[in-house]
């Protein structure tokens, strides 16, 4: 059995911070793979309130310091809800900053290991405090998040990158709502966590990764 390396990329999300198990979506896929056989051995990377422009100033060294030397691993991404949150200034990075930064991000990462990206999920109407600004609140916009999610599925397209839009496809769950709306109105509680780990477990480019024989190099971009 082939062991396989997984670096997951993203913010607070990925932290299980509403879930009582403190597992999120990247744990309760590990699991769910390892049941099924798979040697999966997962790097959780997510920070707490990190933007596209965070992800995109770290990714490289922490990928290099777990991966180098593993030709069987992988990246994912599962990024942007933090950029379109608005404070007193605005949204924290503008729509082209977000996009730019992506897309240079990910066409890096294909270039060097295989990359799946995963949407931002849909949010509610929500005002979360403002780390380290006593009385004021970021708010969450669900268009927003989902016009960014549009623009990551073009730039996943011409980066020739697999995109899972997980804000077109969970709006679509009621159960996905009930979740959010049990957790923060960004954060999911488990049920939502576990909503997300069965989207990228079923999706048909991660099962060809995990499943095919030719998986190690399915989704490798020429270097």
């Amino acid at each position: 059995m082939t062991k396989r390396s997984v670096g997951f990329f993203g913010d607070e999300l990925m932290l299980g911070l509403r879930d009582p198990e403190g597992f999120g979506w990247p744990q309760r896929l590990t699991r769910a793979e390892r049941a099924h056989g798979h040697a999966l051995v997962p790097y959780i990377l997510g920070v707490e309130g990190d933007t596209t422009l965070d992800v995109a100033a770290r990714w490289r060294s922490e990928s290099e310091a777990r991966l180098a030397g593993l030709p069987t691993s992988t990246l994912v991404f599962c990024i942007g809800v933090n950029d379109q949150a608005s404070g007193t200034d605005g949204v924290q990075v503008s729509l082209p900053d977000s996009l730019y930064a992506a897309e240079t991000m990910i066409a890096d990462a294909a270039s060097w290991r295989a990359v799946f990206w995963i949407g931002p999920p849909p949010v509610l109407p929500s005002a979360i405090p403002q780390p380290g600004r006593a009385n004021q609140n970021l708010g969450y916009d669900p268009v927003r998040v989902r016009g960014l999610s549009q623009g990551f599925a073009a730039i996943a397209a011409r980066c020739g990158v697999p995109f899972l839009d997980l804000a077109a496809l969970l709006d679509a769950k009621s159960g996905y709502a009930k979740s959010l709306a049990q957790g923060t109105g960004i954060l999911p509680d488990a049920d939502g966590q576990a909503l997300i780990a069965n989207a990228v477990e079923t999706w048909k480019p991660w099962r060809d990764w995990l499943d095919k024989s030719t998986a190690p190099n399915l989704y490798f971009a020429p270097s």
